[in-house]
């Protein structure tokens, strides 16, 4: 059922279809920064847009339309994140081929080995998981007219917050390469430090996951 809710979330959707092709703009447009960027901004992206579903969800008042069908509220939210999921996928996978194009043209030119960029593939993961913990319950709870703010405007500002503590401290004096340091040190314990990414942010998603199935359950229609 949660496969069948997913796809009825994508093609209610088909109205924002076109606003896909905004999102390798918008990456391509960070990446003029650093290459480093292009894969969690494609990332968090391809997750932004799958606010939409609730867009049209409260639009077409189908909360209300899910009650007179054999459809459980554990199966919309199910749906929901698994729509999210492969949205971060594809914004996983569409990134990398992004991030090289981008370092050709980028004012900070990326020189690391290539087995420097998996850190970044698996913090994307991470960044995603937060940014879901910090929308989707909230969208389930208050609704996409009531929750908009909230759920949208709470993701953007800790995404520049995060960049913009990244750029101070590596501007101070000794941290000039700081960033290949870290992915210095992330290539050679590759399993304890990525391995450790992908299980918080798993269990980030999880505790997400889980508070929206509360909250939605809880809400009245």
């Amino acid at each position: 059922m949660m496969k069948r809710m997913a796809v009825f979330d994508w093609n209610a959707m088909k109205c924002f279809h076109l606003r896909i092709l905004l999102i390798p703009v918008i990456s391509l447009a960070a990446g003029f920064i650093t290459a480093l960027l292009v894969v969690p901004t494609n990332v968090f992206m391809c997750l932004f847009f799958t606010v939409n579903a609730f867009a049209v969800e409260e639009k077409g008042d189908l909360n209300k339309l899910y009650l007179t069908l054999p459809v459980k509220r554990s199966s919309v939210v199910a749906g929901r994140y698994v729509l999210s999921i492969c949205m971060g996928f594809v914004g996983l996978v569409t990134g990398i081929p992004l991030a090289i194009l981008a370092d050709s043209f980028s004012l900070s030119h990326y020189y690391g080995p290539l087995g420097w960029f998996l850190p970044v593939v698996t913090m994307s993961y991470l960044l995603f998981a937060i940014f879901n913990l910090c929308m989707f319950p909230i969208l389930f709870k208050m609704g996409y007219s009531k929750g908009k703010y909230w759920g949208t405007f709470v993701p953007v500002a800790l995404f520049w917050m995060l960049y913009s503590a990244w750029v101070t401290i590596s501007s101070l004096p000794g941290n000039e390469h700081l960033l290949f340091h870290a992915l210095e040190y992330a290539s050679k314990h590759m399993f304890l430090v990525n391995g450790g990414i992908i299980v918080a942010a798993t269990l980030l998603l999880l505790c997400s996951f889980l508070l929206s199935q509360k909250l939605y359950a809880d809400r009245d229609f």
